[in-house]
Parts: structure tokens; C-alpha cells; sequence
């Protein structure tokens, strides 16, 4: 018998549902710190991404954008000082009253993470080949032959080349950006119907992370997944995203269509992350740094949506 086409896998995916796929509403988290306090990491943060969407969330260092995407994927540490509240919704379904059976099958089948460590979320004791068939799930057949050639297949689709040798090595024996494409083959070896990538390419050189993106770029478009892409890069998402969500201190400042947002930002901070990018005509321009005067005016912004 052979192997299932990526075709088949998706053969039943309307790419025309307009319909949200995930809904988020007023997500906030809670995290603990050092002194036995807590900070909220994110405050009120609403967004919805359709089938077939592709979404970018951006903002620097410590702006609450990776702890939203872990938080949408249920992979925030299971502690009482732990809180995430609001609502996450999947199909319809709310995911923060769920058990935790209904997280595992998300992640297990409709949601793939494409994390910016490689070396800290693929298993070094096992070969490659081996990890992406624990992702294949539904998709696979029983049959090994038939196994072995859906892994290739998919290494092949992460754009790897010789994806037959790449399925016999360890990790440590992969360049950074064949692990990186290792990780994309992972993640979307389940066929998901959602694809959360954060910083997928924050330790890759210039023209690997254009390989890497240009990988990702078109392995969205062969499956019809949705995206999620986090990055505290604008180049990264201008090209790779429909609509943009700007991140500062655990909130959203401004939301719009990509190419809209960054042609005409309305927001202080927006315009500054826009200044903050180094100019290929102008190398030996000094770095803008943001004025403490918008830091404080934000910081006094976030303070009044808390209090409201």
C-alpha cells in the first residue's frame, strides 16, 4: 500500500472558511518572579486567526509575545502560580476550561510549534527520522515502508536536502538551519491546521534564515495551514503575514493588515520599532533608541487599561 499524499491530507480542508479557527479573548497571564510576586506577562489580548490566515505578532524582548503563543498552545508551566485567564477557543471549542486530554489532542493533531532552539526541543539521543514520525499521527499507516516514506517526505518538504540521509542522522550532526527545517518538518508532519513559529530563525545567519523562511513561506502555502509567526523582527513578518499584531509590556498597541501597518503606523511605539531598523543605504547611522518620555507614557498607558 503507499504512503498517503500530503494531497490527501488535506483534502478535506476548506482554504475559503473565512471563519475564525482560533479566537482569543482578554488573554491574561500571570507569572510568578523571583521575590514571590507576579508580573502579568500578558494583559487583555484579543485576536482571531481564520483557516488559511497568516499572522504576525511582533515586539521586542519582554514584550509578552512568546508567552502569548505558549499560552494559545497550553504550554505554560502547570503551576498554581500560574494564571491564565480569559478565553482560547479552537473550532468553537473554549481550550482554558478544557482537561488536559483536549490539549494533548490539540497539539497532537490540529497545532505544531516551531520553537527558536532546536537543540532544546529535539531529542538528542534520537535520529532525526525517528522525531518526525512521532509527529505523524493520523496521517501515518502501519505499514513501515509506507512510514519511513512519509518522513522523508516531509524532511523533504522542510526543504532538506537528501532527506533519506538527514532521517538517519542525530541532531548534533545537522547545521543550525537543517535543525531549524528539522523543527518545520516536525511541526508539520501532523498536517496541522495551525502552525505557531516563534523566533524561528533569531540564531541563523542572513541567508540561512531566508532559506528557513522561504521554507516556511511555502509549506504554509502547500498545506493551507494558518500561521502564527512571532518575531521581534519587522522584515521577518512583512513579507509572511496578512495581518500584524504590535506588542509592548503584555499588550497589544496596534493591529491592522501588514502592509498597511507598516506603510502607515498609528502608534508612537510602532513608529518606533519601524526607526529601530538598521538601513542597508545608510549602515553607519546610529541606531535609533526609544526616547524615555514614550517608554514612561506607555508604561503609564498599560497602568490605566489594568486599573479599567
Amino acid at each position: 500500500m503507499s504512503a498517503p499524499t500530503i494531497t490527501d491530507a488535506v483534502a478535506d480542508r476548506d482554504r475559503t472558511d473565512t471563519k475564525p479557527f482560533l479566537q482569543v479573548e482578554n488573554l491574561r497571564v500571570h507569572l510568578p518572579t523571583g521575590d514571590r510576586s507576579e508580573v502579568e506577562a500578558v494583559s487583555s489580548v484579543s485576536f482571531t486567526v481564520a483557516m488559511g490566515e497568516r499572522v504576525g505578532i511582533v515586539g521586542e524582548s519582554g514584550s509578552g509575545k512568546s508567552v502569548t503563543g505558549r499560552a494559545i498552545a497550553g504550554l505554560l508551566p502547570t503551576s498554581p502560580r500560574v494564571r491564565v485567564d480569559g478565553s482560547i477557543r479552537f473550532a468553537g471549542r473554549e481550550m482554558l476550561t478544557a482537561p488536559a486530554s483536549a490539549w494533548n489532542q490539540i497539539r497532537s493533531k490540529r497545532v505544531g510549534m516551531i520553537f527558536q532552539d532546536p537543540l532544546t526541543f529535539l531529542n538528542p539521543t534520537m535520529k532525526v527520522g525517528a522525531q518526525v514520525a512521532e509527529s505523524l499521527g493520523a496521517t501515518s499507516r502501519s505499514d513501515r515502508r509506507a512510514r519511513t516514506a512519509e518522513v522523508v517526505r516531509f524532511l523533504g518538504l522542510a526543504g532538506l536536502d537528501h532527506p533519506e540521509r538527514v532521517a538517519n542522522q542525530f541532531p548534533h550532526e545537522l547545521s543550525g538551519g537543517m535543525r531549524q527545517r528539522v523543527l518545520i518538518a516536525v511541526a508539520i508532519a501532523k498536517v496541522p491546521d495551525l502552525i505557531i513559529a516563534d523566533e524561528p530563525t533569531t540564531a541563523l545567519d542572513a541567508t540561512v534564515q531566508a532559506r528557513v523562511l522561504r521554507t516556511l513561506d511555502e509549506t504554509v502555502s502547500e498545506l493551507g495551514t494558518s500561521l502564527i509567526l512571532i518575531s521581534h523582527d519587522l522584515s521577518v513578518v512583512a513579507g509572511m503575514t496578512d495581518r500584524i499584531h504590535v506588542m509592548y509590556g503584555g499588550r497589544i498597541v496596534e493591529s491592522g493588515p501588514t502592509a498597511a501597518v507598516l506603510a502607515d503606523p498609528r502608534h508612537d511605539y510602532t513608529k518606533a520599532l519601524l526607526r529601530s531598523v538598521r538601513s542597508l543605504t545608510e549602515p553607519d547611522v546610529p541606531l535609533y533608541s526609544m526616547p524615555r518620555s514614550l517608554r514612561a507614557r506607555l508604561a503609564l498607558e498599560r497602568s490605566h487599561d489594568a486599573q479599567d
